[in-house]
């Protein structure tokens, strides 16, 4: 098993994509994975992940199905129980600071068959955003939860969506808004929370040559007590910030050396070894500008705790680069996504351009990784430059095509189970 094992899991047995579910590992051997999309659902698997069971509406212990809409996160508490923190109500409100999102904390005693009634992590009217399988546990038992939140307006329908540079428009993520980041923690097994002392948002010679968003962060404790928070940015790079008191405060973000295709990351600790593992985009200035800027996710490993990265290797690439060198301190342009030109590097094209919204489980000395399989990008190229018919090359990869959009396909969610050895492979 040096590759170890991969399985397409089709829409019917988990809705939308990883990107709205976490998955956990019960005490009996069994893989728990749940998501939520007009409501909350789970599925279960016996073989470490091979194979999922039917999905089923996760239910409250008072008999109510539990509300949610997106970004589970899954973990198991110091005294035994299962936690989940999820979007509860309204969803991340995208460039629109007066629709809050609210976020909720559910404990379970049976190993997920049912779940307490929600506990609110923000406070009322004041929004924060979370993204799929970032909350943990601490040594000590402190929850944190690395939540994000917009400032801005809503743009306008006459607001330019991006920027014009060499003849094309580009996207520009900060046209109308910022995102900083901080942390909600709990030192009672999530029944009250509190926020960290002060945001973390990235920005360029201190300030003087701008501030940017910091968004969709991750968090992991040091080996020497910190907490080390990664958060995406549209800079070329992957920033981290640091916490000396346990998520009370964090320092200003700095770059790291991970190219970054603007997305949210995976960062986890290792087990068997203790390195720090970390799964994201990493796209080139030049793939961000032809449009490829997702089809690249990428593995690193760590031995000093995030300093440094080893180990590059890909789990979905079009071509056989693991290993970006980032432009730091740079806003990137990112054009519309569509199939590479260059077929003799991109010698996989065509395929899936959105392989993102990681998530990581170790069990059984293997990592468990999901991760969202979507996205063929503009038909024409497909069809005009490479020749193919774009209903075949959708089949291929197991898209369906949408009842309702004849000729619009969907794509599904990816499972590799990999042994740790992987990760130190060349």
């Amino acid at each position: 098993m040096a590759d170890g094992y991969e399985a397409v899991i089709p829409l019917t047995q988990v809705s939308m994509s990883p990107s709205h579910g976490s998955v956990v590992a019960l005490n009996d051997g069994r893989l728990l994975w749940v998501w939520a999309y007009k409501g909350v659902h789970a599925i279960t698997s016996d073989d470490g992940g091979r194979t999922w069971g039917e999905p089923r509406d996760v239910m409250l212990t008072t008999g109510e199905p539990m509300r949610g809409i997106m970004a589970v996160n899954l973990l198991r508490l110091g005294c035994g129980a299962v936690a989940m923190v999820l979007v509860s109500e309204r969803g991340r409100p995208e460039f629109d600071a007066s629709q809050p999102s609210q976020l909720a904390f559910h404990t379970s005693r049976d190993e997920g068959e049912t779940w307490s009634p929600p506990v609110t992590i923000n406070p009322p009217n004041v929004s924060a955003g979370v993204s799929q399988d970032k909350a943990m546990v601490l040594g000590d038992g402190r929850i944190i939860v690395p939540v994000d939140q917009y400032m801005g307006t809503k743009p306008t329908t006459d607001d330019p969506k991006g920027v014009h540079r060499m003849g094309q428009r580009f996207g520009n993520l900060e046209r109308s808004s910022l995102v900083y980041s901080f942390a909600m923690y709990s030192d009672d097994e999530g029944q009250t929370w509190q926020r960290s002392r002060n945001e973390v948002i990235a920005q360029v010679e201190r300030g003087f040559r701008g501030s940017y968003s910091f968004i969709e962060p991750a968090v992991v404790e040091l080996k020497d007590g910190r907490l080390m928070m990664l958060g995406r940015t549209n800079l070329g790079s992957l920033y981290r910030s640091y916490s000396e008191d346990r998520g009370h405060t964090w320092l200003a973000p700095e770059p790291t050396d991970l190219a970054l295709s603007p997305s949210p990351c995976c960062l986890q600790r290792i087990p068997k070894t203790g390195d720090l593992l970390v799964i994201w985009n990493q796209a080139s200035r030049v793939e961000l500008i032809e449009g490829v800027y997702r089809h690249r996710l990428t593995c690193a490993v760590s031995k000093d705790d995030g300093l440094s990265w080893q180990h590059h290797r890909n789990l979905e690439s079009l071509d056989d680069v693991a290993h970006i060198e980032p432009v730091v301190d740079e806003m990137m342009l990112i054009a519309n996504i569509r199939q590479p030109v260059d077929r003799q590097r991109y010698h996989r094209a065509p395929g899936p351009l959105r392989c993102n919204e990681p998530t990581c489980t170790f069990h059984d000395d293997n990592a468990v990784i999901t991760y969202s399989h979507l996205e063929l990008g503009d038909p024409a190229v497909i069809t005009d430059t490479y020749g193919m018919a774009f209903h075949e090359v959708a089949r291929k990869y197991g898209f369906t095509e949408r009842p309702d959009r004849p000729g619009r396909y969907e794509g599904n969610n990816k499972v590799r189970i990999l042994p740790t050895e992987w990760f130190y492979e060349k």
